[in-house]
């Protein structure tokens, strides 16, 4: 297990135990951005594949859609609530496993337990990410993937990501260095996605300092989803409100 260095942020552990309203919500909100989840997710798909760990997989947005490429899926979270949620939600599927715990307590799991480890922005509400990272990799098997993403651009870190738990936002460099340093090996370099996002966050959380994307900018984002995906897929930038990446775990070389 991870070293009590590895411990979430306190606001997010306080948040969970008192019924996680910000965490809740804002999941709420990306779950109705329904474009942007299909977008995500396509980078994801092409790596997925047998035993597969959802670690953070909150209210079940993704887990759905990890599903039908896992021949044994393991979704965990901290919050009880959402683990509730997910539970019920796939109900009696004996290929389904849905447990309450954290990278740094409450996980047990043997090395070598899984061929893909799916962290969808739970790394920055990690204080040391370099210690679950290091635990991440225990869980995978020789050649087992970790497909990740964090929130990008440590400019934008403001009260959105304070009132979500972030510790920090990452750089490109950050998390590829992160990665190498801990074990793994880069399959696909960290990448930023959704470049037209980043105003409205900075709105949101530099200048008006919100606690909360609000409800009314839904709609908005499943229309500036498609705008970004044609402009970035002309102009690959080194913006956007996300990073997506994918590591390896070094295959064991034969000895003589």
């Amino acid at each position: 297990m991870c070293s009590e260095g590895g411990a979430y942020n306190p606001r997010m552990t306080r948040d969970a135990q008192d019924g996680g309203d910000w965490q809740e919500v804002t999941l709420q909100h990306v779950r109705e951005i329904r474009r942007y989840n299909d977008w995500i997710f396509s980078h994801l798909q092409p790596h997925l594949s047998g035993r597969i760990l959802e670690l953070g997989c909150g209210i079940g947005t993704y887990s759905t859609r990890l599903r039908p490429f896992a021949t044994q899926l393991s979704c965990v979270d901290m919050d009880p609530g959402f683990v509730r949620q997910v539970r019920t939600m796939f109900g009696d599927d004996p290929g389904v496993a849905v447990s309450v715990g954290t990278v740094g307590g409450g996980l047990d799991f043997p090395p070598g337990s899984f061929d893909v480890a799916v962290c969808l922005n739970v790394l920055e509400h990690i204080e040391d990410d370099a210690a679950a990272l290091r635990q991440l990799r225990s869980w995978l098997a020789p050649g087992g993937k970790l497909v990740l993403q964090v929130p990008a651009h440590p400019f934008l870190y403001g009260s959105i990501d304070e009132a979500l738990g972030h510790w920090r936002r990452y750089t490109r460099s950050r998390l590829a260095e992160a990665l190498e340093r801990n074990g793994f090996e880069l399959e696909a370099a960290p990448r930023h996605l959704y470049v037209l996002a980043v105003p409205g966050w900075w709105w949101f959380g530099r200048v008006r300092r919100r606690r909360i994307v609000p409800a009314t900018t839904v709609r908005v984002a499943n229309a500036t989803v498609v705008l970004s995906q044609a402009l970035e897929w002309i102009l690959p930038g080194r913006v956007g409100l996300t990073l997506v990446a994918v590591a390896r775990v070094p295959e064991l070389r034969a000895t003589a």
